[in-house]
Order: C-alpha cells, then sequence, then structure tokens
C-alpha cells in the first residue's frame, strides 16, 4: 500500500461583488453635512424676519376675530392646555386693575407660571414677554387675569379692554410670592 500525498486544498472561486468607487462614501458624506448646515441655517432663519416679509404686503387688513369662543379664548380651533393638570393655589392675591386698548404682556417670576384669562388657560408666562408676542385681547370689556405656579400664591389683575384706555398694552410686571 502506497501513501497518497495528501491531496491540497481546493480554492473555491467567489466571484468579487462589484464595489463601491472610493469616492461614493465620500459624496455621500458631503451631501449629508450640506444637508444637515442647510436644516441648521433654515432654523435659525425662520425666527428672523426675511426679505419677502418686508416686500410682500397684503391687500386686504386682518379680520376681526369671529369665534362663538368664550371671552379670553386665543383664537378660534387654537389648542389649550388641560386645565385639570395645572396648578391650584389656596389663596389669590388681587394685586389691581389696568386698561388698555389692545392686549397684555407679561414679565413674571417664575416665568412658567400659567396664565388665565376669564378663567381659560391661554399659556405660560414667558410665551408673553415681548412686544411681539401680545396676547390680543378678542374684544372690549374686563378681563380677569390670574397668575398661577406650583408652590408660589396666585396673583390676580383685572385688566380693562377699551378703545379710549390711556395704554396700548397692558404690561403685569410681578415676581409671585412663595406659598407658605
Amino acid at each position: 500500500m502506497t501513501e497518497q500525498p495528501p491531496e491540497p486544498p481546493r480554492e473555491r472561486h467567489v466571484p468579487e461583488e462589484p464595489g463601491l468607487p472610493s469616492w461614493v462614501p465620500t459624496a455621500i458624506g458631503i451631501v449629508l453635512v450640506i444637508m444637515a448646515a442647510l436644516a441648521v441655517y433654515t432654523g435659525l432663519r425662520y425666527r428672523n424676519p426675511t426679505l419677502a416679509n418686508g416686500i410682500i404686503k397684503t391687500r386686504r387688513p386682518p379680520r376681526a376675530m369671529t369665534g362663538g369662543g368664550p371671552p379670553g379664548e386665543p383664537e378660534p380651533g387654537a389648542s389649550l392646555v388641560f386645565p385639570e393638570n395645572s396648578p391650584t393655589a389656596e389663596t389669590a392675591t388681587v394685586i389691581g386693575a389696568i386698561a388698555a386698548r389692545r392686549g397684555l404682556i407679561t414679565n413674571v417670576l417664575p416665568d412658567d407660571a400659567m396664565v388665565y384669562v376669564n378663567g381659560v388657560l391661554i399659556g405660560q408666562a414667558k410665551q408673553f414677554n415681548t412686544i411681539d408676542e401680545v396676547y390680543d385681547f378678542p374684544a372690549p370689556g374686563a378681563y380677569t387675569i390670574r397668575l398661577v405656579a406650583p408652590g408660589y400664591k396666585e396673583a390676580q389683575y383685572v385688566v380693562t379692554a377699551s378703545d379710549n384706555a390711556q395704554q396700548e398694552i397692558a404690561r403685569i410686571d410681578v415676581k409671585l410670592q412663595r406659598a407658605p
């Protein structure tokens, strides 16, 4: 019996899959970086006035709000925060009465205090703290403004909206006191 030499292992011929050219991953990376830069750029520009804001003018004046909602509602169909999730306080401090023709600005500490107009929650105080973010009264009349924050005493104002008021916009500046 003669020993036969071991057979050399056969190499299997695996067909090579065609690979991507070396420039394709680089091009994909460049496109992704450009898309990210555009997203950041447009996100920053969104809050600033655009060139179109100065050029394009509407032909009609804005319509007066005509909704069947209660006084103090931001606008018909607007989303409201659920009042049952809002903080409550035991006592409210009635601070004063103010008159204005058009709207309301708040400067409240803490700035996460909730603002109620005639019992309807309209949002956080920080939403209405600049001249660009005025809460406009829907109609002339008296509005009860309540400021509520967890761990603080409530503050309450009465703002009268009328066409012959001295101020255009009522401003409420208050630092809420901690509840005992």
